[in-house]
């Protein structure tokens, strides 16, 4: 699948803020469901996106933050869906503990409803309910991490749509057998 099969590209970012063992999560409405789910949007046009995940932040949960410390993954997707339909790059950073207040969403998209504290375990099961793979997986993976066996910032691409297998460079393990339409 190619670009001008989709019509367009977009980036967006999301965070993976902590505060000791919790991670700041946002529920949001989407359609008649409400999710859960790490705080980030939609790059603007002509915005760097280490900007664009700073503010983000600050729309949708009120924090203040100087920027990302590193780079958690980048997960790239074909969406057929003609609301979203393209290509889109998600860049997810790690954060540093955030500076304790107040959260205090003020999402100008009138998606966020809520911003709270969740502990590891729960935002891990709250995540895990995603049924968008490009959303579930590289997070579950990121927060699963027990040893650098997995060091580096992994690239998930999903070349053949999100109902099909990822590619994931660098490769999980010696073992793990990439697929693909390469």
């Amino acid at each position: 699948m190619t670009l001008s099969s989709f019509g367009r590209t977009g980036q967006l970012v999301s965070a993976v803020v902590r505060q000791g063992t919790d991670i700041l999560m946002v529920r949001e409405r989407h359609g008649a469901d409400d999710v859960w789910v790490l705080p980030g949007g939609q790059v603007e046009p002509g915005e760097l996106i280490h900007d664009a995940m700073v503010r983000e932040i600050r729309e949708e949960t009120g924090l203040r933050l100087l920027g990302p410390i590193s780079l958690a993954y980048i997960c790239q997707y074909l969406v057929e869906d003609p609301v979203w339909a393209g290509i889109w790059t998600v860049f997810t950073f790690e954060v540093a503990t955030a500076p304790t207040c107040n959260l205090s969403p003020d999402d100008p998209d009138g998606l966020v409803l809520e911003a709270a504290w969740v502990p590891v375990d729960e935002a891990v099961a709250r995540l895990g309910q995603s049924a968008f793979r490009p959303r579930r997986e590289p997070i579950l993976h990121h927060l699963g991490k027990k040893s650098d066996a997995t060091a580096g910032t992994p690239l998930w691409v999903w070349p053949d749509g999100v109902d099909n297998d990822p590619v994931i460079f660098p490769a999980q393990s010696p073992a793990a057998e990439l697929s693909g339409s390469w």
